[in-house]
């Protein structure tokens, strides 16, 4: 989300990706839990808004779930999540997977 040419179509890529894998899987309702961490804060790619943009994603999917783990535990370097922050976010697709089962 760093690099703004795919920022700017990380949203796109992802619809694909999800209608791909249902079409390979031969399940159309297969279910995605899309989790999205904060996004690179730089005023390189700050005018993309890529929560929108997969907020939007997932809003004309019943089958996605966008899960969005912004409540992470400061952070040391810009690109990467400590283990704090991936066990974080693997809670929170914890809870959205149970929440709707």
């Amino acid at each position: 989300m760093s690099f703004h040419p795919y920022r700017r179509q990380a949203a796109e890529r992802l619809k694909s990706i999800i209608a791909r894998s249902r079409e390979d899987l031969g399940q159309p309702d297969l279910k995605w839990y899309v989790s999205q961490q904060p996004p690179t804060d730089d005023k390189r790619v700050n005018n993309v808004d890529v929560v929108a943009d997969v907020s939007a994603v997932a809003a004309a999917d019943p089958h996605m779930v966008h899960i969005q783990g912004f409540e992470l535990p400061p952070q040391e370097k810009k690109l990467v999540i400590t283990t704090e922050g991936i066990v974080r976010i693997g809670e929170e697709i914890a809870k959205a997977y149970l929440s709707r089962r």
